[in-house]
């Protein structure tokens, strides 16, 4: 027997879910012309999009393929908290903000801001997401770099036309995962 209430909230996750790829898809469409107009922050100040910028970065660094900041992620956390976040998300991300500037996050060196993330990724464990800076963040983060271009062909392995389904392939050991 269908019960028509799981049915209708199995449908909004997913109507949800299909709106979430328009905002990716607004947010590459337009990330080109926010640069070349250099248009103000939406959600954050210009100094939290800046810390932003730095986190993202110890979140997903430069190695064998470009940083967050390369791919716009910062950009991308910012908007997808003015547009996706519940306001108690948002609330929660204000005060790790704050946070994050009064334990002086500006001044510490690279190594000081390594070791304050992963005390705040320690210490938010325990937490639920809509009351965790740090797995908000890291959700918005990952996102952003693996739906970007740089994220999708860079960091992932990308095949433009897929060929049939199969459901088990063995990677390398040096093999990048496939990107969607």
């Amino acid at each position: 027997m269908i019960n028509r209430r799981n049915f209708l909230q199995g449908t909004s996750v997913l109507m949800a879910h299909a709106g979430f790829s328009q905002l990716v898809a607004t947010f590459l469409a337009s990330r080109s012309a926010v640069a070349a107009s250099a248009g103000d922050p939406i959600f954050l100040s210009a100094a939290e999009l800046g810390r932003i910028a730095v986190l993202v970065d110890l979140i997903l660094p430069e190695t064998d393929s470009p940083a967050a900041t390369a791919a716009g992620t910062h950009e991308f956390v910012d908007a997808a908290l003015s547009a996706c976040a519940s306001p108690k998300q948002q609330a929660t991300f204000r005060r790790g903000l704050a946070a994050l500037a009064a334990d002086g996050f500006d001044a510490m060196s690279g190594q000081e801001r390594l070791a304050w993330l992963q005390r705040r990724a320690a210490s938010d464990v325990v937490l639920s997401y809509d009351e965790s800076f740090f797995k908000i963040l890291k959700d918005y983060t990952l996102t952003g770099y693996f739906h970007s271009e740089i994220g999708a062909t860079k960091a992932l392995a990308y095949e433009r036309v897929p060929g049939g389904f199969q459901g088990d392939i063995p990677l390398a050991a040096d093999q990048k995962a496939w990107a969607i």
